[in-house]
């Protein structure tokens, strides 16, 4: 799969000729939707370049050559330069990997070596079962098979 953040990296680091590791820790997800997928914020580059950060955003998209077939625009916007995936890049990456993948999509070793309890559906034995427990009970299982599929030592209450 493309990582586009890392392509982002490497063209800014290319671009300003400084640190890809530094500079990957930088770009982040925009919390609006309309700003693009990704933003650079060119502040602390002003420290740097002595100049001001929409200037530096400025210098930098006009030094970019970015892949036209990734990326579909750059807008400098304040400080930060904002980038906008080609969505037909982005879904063709993503079938890839779930093909390539076959069946384990999505599977992560983010929970190995860490446990976690998951109760659900406690149904008071006074009481007739119904409706309600069945919704803790399909929500509870869920959680189970997710954490499972992440790999934590998932245990059932």
């Amino acid at each position: 799969m493309i990582d586009f953040k890392e392509v982002i990296a490497k063209e800014i680091a290319k671009a300003v000729e400084l640190n890809y590791e530094e500079l990957i820790i930088g770009i982040e997800t925009p919390k609006e939707k309309e700003q693009g997928d990704y933003a650079f914020p060119c502040f602390r580059l002003a420290k740097v370049l002595k100049k001001s950060p929409q200037m530096i955003a400025e210098e930098i998209k006009g030094k970019i050559e970015i892949d036209d077939r990734l990326i579909d625009k750059i807008e400098v916007v304040g400080g930060y330069l904002n980038f906008f995936v080609k969505k037909d890049a982005l879904v063709k990456t993503v079938i890839d990997e779930f093909n390539e993948k076959d069946g384990e999509y999505g599977k992560s070793d983010i929970g190995i070596g860490k446990n976690i309890i998951v109760e659900y559906s406690s149904p008071n034995i006074a009481k007739p079962f119904h409706i309600g427990h069945l919704r803790t009970t399909l929500i509870g299982n869920a959680l189970y098979n997710t954490y499972k599929y992440l790999g934590y030592n998932t245990i059932r209450n």
